[in-house]
């Protein structure tokens, strides 16, 4: 079983909701400044941590199971779209609208991983 690349999986699923609500928090508020260093940066590390193992993870369960409609290059445009959220939601300039469509793509291949990994063929 692939007990790591589900934990990761719901790591990150977790991570992209808190980039949702900081977006969220921050469109709503007046506070335009954040601190590169002490805010943006810690967690922009440490999310992509974890995303760097599961792209590893990830890629290397679709080229040992050959899920249906689940190829390594939705991979990599994941982890992308993990950086650019992660990084994106501190920001109130940020466009909703993109920033929302990258999240939506982004719980759709870490849903359909955890779905495909906990059902057998």
């Amino acid at each position: 079983m692939y007990t790591e690349l589900l934990a990761n999986t719901k790591m990150l699923k977790d991570l992209c909701d808190q980039s949702l609500k900081r977006l969220e928090d921050i469109k709503e508020s007046e506070l335009n400044e954040v601190d590169f260093y002490k805010e943006v940066k810690p967690f922009v590390d440490d999310t992509m941590a974890i995303a760097d193992k599961w792209r590893e993870l990830a890629i290397f369960w679709i080229n040992k199971e050959f899920p249906k409609n689940l190829h390594p290059n939705q991979i990599d445009a994941t982890h992308e779209n993990i950086q650019h959220i992660s990084i994106q939601s501190f920001y109130q300039d940020t466009k909703v609208k993109r920033f929302k469509n990258m999240y939506e793509s982004i719980q759709y291949v870490l849903d359909n991983i955890l779905v495909k990994v906990t059902t057998p063929n």
